[in-house]
């Protein structure tokens, strides 16, 4: 699994685990076991027994692990279940310390991908990014806006425009390119049946420089794979910018008025590349 490359990653709580088959057979480009919000407190243990003995019967490298937090009762226990040759990583909610990642990944031998939902978080977010344990940073917002007192979510019918976010979202992208890691993964969007809102949501993030997103059930990947497909629109644009970068022989050029100078071109270049791959 690379998870650098991931952009659709699907929650699947660990005490179902007739749907752990599912999702992976899904369209998600990677599932996330989560032994944490979505597992009751009194299941806690039984969800980690029966991931436990699923995990043993699978090829190595095959889905990720989102285990309690530390300072919970079940951490240690999590953590040794995400030794398993199965468990290509482990996502770590409520990170704040260095310290912890470092204790983690060595014991483990594990990439991790820490949750930024916490003030403390956000504090610690360049240490966090640049410990060599991480793989990439996930946006954990719902966390984060009752942490800070934010007024999010909005009631019922409101536009979620996210503003109250700018901060947060923005900071995760500077980390993350500032410890060569991968464009984080954006928090999830809560409701289930607005495939319109999910595709301006999942555009926003990635205008933001996001490029993957947390996702809590299937109906959800196709909207944000849409999402983060260039437009037909957007093709045309970079294929013209190229040509006419081509016909001015790689000097500064104009095309419908505007200057097409070397930034101008990377990002019709970056344009085609994700068109290609998509």
């Amino acid at each position: 699994m690379d998870i650098a490359t991931l952009q659709t990653l699907l929650f699947v709580p660990a005490d179902r685990p007739e749907r752990y088959a599912k999702a992976l057979a899904s369209a998600a480009d990677a599932i996330i076991i989560d032994l944490e919000d979505a597992v009751a407190t009194a299941a806690k243990d039984k969800a980690r027994r029966m991931l436990a003995d699923w995990l043993a019967t699978q090829p190595a490298g095959c889905v990720l692990v989102r285990i309690n937090a530390i300072g919970t009762p079940w951490f240690a226990t999590n953590l040794e279940l995400c030794r398993a040759p199965a468990v290509a990583g482990i996502v770590l909610p409520k990170a704040e310390n260095v310290q912890a990642l470092t204790d983690i990944g060595e014991f483990t031998g594990k990439p991790l991908l820490p949750i930024i939902e916490s003030a403390a978080g956000l504090a610690a977010l360049n240490a966090l990014a640049g410990s060599p344990h991480v793989a990439r940073l996930l946006f954990g917002k719902l966390d984060l806006a009752i942490d800070l007192g934010l007024d999010y979510p909005p009631p019922p019918g409101e536009d979620p425009e996210e503003n109250v976010f700018l901060f947060a979202r923005s900071q995760l992208v500077l980390a993350s390119r500032n410890a060569s890691l991968a464009p984080p993964v954006d928090g999830v969007y809560t409701p289930l049946d607005d495939p319109d809102g999910l595709i301006r949501y999942a555009r926003r993030g990635a205008r933001l420089g996001f490029a993957g997103m947390l996702l809590i059930h299937p109906r959800q990947i196709d909207p944000v794979r849409s999402a983060n497909t260039p437009s037909p629109a957007q093709i045309d644009w970079a294929t013209r910018i190229v040509a006419a970068t081509e016909s001015a022989a790689g000097s500064a050029t104009t095309l419908d008025g505007s200057m097409v100078d070397a930034p101008v071109v990377a990002r019709a270049q970056r344009i085609l590349q994700r068109a290609g791959a998509a």
